[in-house]
């Protein structure tokens, strides 16, 4: 066989493995920051998380300082969608398209211009709105299925129209029902640690959770219908530091990391999985700066981050935080294929 020849057949193997890896694990993740963020219009929002609402082609802001839900559209213009009183820190939200509602978690750090009867680290509301009008919907109260301090932080929602939310003051994950029922799904003390511990999380449609814890940098898996049964998701690297977790495939997570007190790493991974989640590799890294990033969300195969210097606002002294007006970046950090 002539040389040609091999490199032929090494070139048709390659390719083929491509096309192989590309199948388990498509879309596939390219970062590329080198586009103009877009600068929210209206100082002082600090947004913890961002969905995007395909119906209306506008992006969602949770606000940690106003402790409300704002639309944001293309140009970078804020509107407020949902305001209500029981709401301090608005942390978490998610949307449900097919019930046309958007789920909300707060808490109280004594960041938010909305002071909460309960006080700061004893406040853990759900809240449920209309989609489209921000409309009441459903609240209820979880702090008193778990004792101690709390600080609800994700959420995510199931096809049956359940949310699971994460506690990352409490080693709990909750989970309430459409209906409003309530009640801790998982309470391990693997879960606890120093500062912030569960985060982000997502429902996979194989019928489990994945869920980050932020202080140790550890990835869970958690079946749905036996969460004892939790694993940790085998890795090359712990991710220290991260927030938010955004689902773009079976076979394919995005994490957003930002920092703890004794590590930072602002940073965006891709990881992907080729055994149901029992491990995972890094396959994109992504360097986002010194900006607080905290959730992504993915438009029209765009990839999206948000970023305030959100710590900045809860590390200030209270006398300090009405003079904090800095404005939140939604900046695109990369590509979904086929998307």
């Amino acid at each position: 066989m002539s040389i040609v020849q091999r490199l032929r057949i090494g070139a048709l193997l390659a390719a083929a493995s491509a096309l192989s890896f590309g199948c388990a694990h498509r879309p596939a993740v390219t970062f590329d920051s080198t586009r103009a963020p877009l600068t929210v219009q209206r100082p002082a929002l600090y947004p913890e998380t961002i969905q995007y609402s395909e119906q209306n082609d506008k992006f969602l802001l949770s606000s940690f300082r106003e402790g409300a839900i704002f639309e944001v559209d293309q140009a970078g213009k804020a509107s407020l969608l949902v305001d209500d009183p029981r709401l301090c820190s608005v942390l978490g939200i998610a949307v449900d398209a097919s019930r046309q509602q958007l789920w909300a978690v707060t808490a109280d750090l004594g960041a938010s211009v909305k002071p909460s009867t309960a006080g700061p680290k004893k406040l853990a509301g759900v809240g449920v709105y209309d989609l489209n009008t921000g409309k009441p919907i459903r609240y209820v109260d979880l702090a008193p299925l778990a004792e101690g301090p709390h600080l609800l932080n994700g959420i995510a929602l199931d096809a049956h129209g359940n949310a699971f939310i994460t506690d990352s003051f409490a080693p709990v994950i909750y989970k309430v029902t459409p209906g409003g029922q309530t009640s801790i799904f998982l309470k391990d003390a693997r879960f606890a640690g120093s500062a912030i511990n569960l985060n982000g999380l997502v429902v996979h449609p194989d019928g489990y959770l994945l869920v980050l814890k932020k202080s140790d940098g550890a990835l869970y898996k958690v079946p749905l219908d036996r969460p004892s049964a939790f694993s940790r998701v085998l890795a090359e690297q712990a991710f220290v530091g991260a927030d938010g977790l955004t689902f773009v495939n079976e076979g394919t997570l995005v994490v957003i990391a930002n920092r703890t007190p004794e590590h930072s790493a602002n940073t965006a991974y891709a990881l992907v999985s080729s055994d149901g989640w029992l491990s995972a590799k890094v396959s994109a890294v992504q360097a986002l700066g010194d900006f607080y990033p905290t959730t992504a969300a993915l438009r029209n195969g765009i990839l999206y981050v948000v970023q305030s210097k959100l710590n900045q606002l809860i590390a200030a002294p209270k006398e300090q935080k009405a003079h904090l007006q800095e404005r939140a970046t939604i900046r695109a950090i990369g590509r979904v294929a086929n998307q």
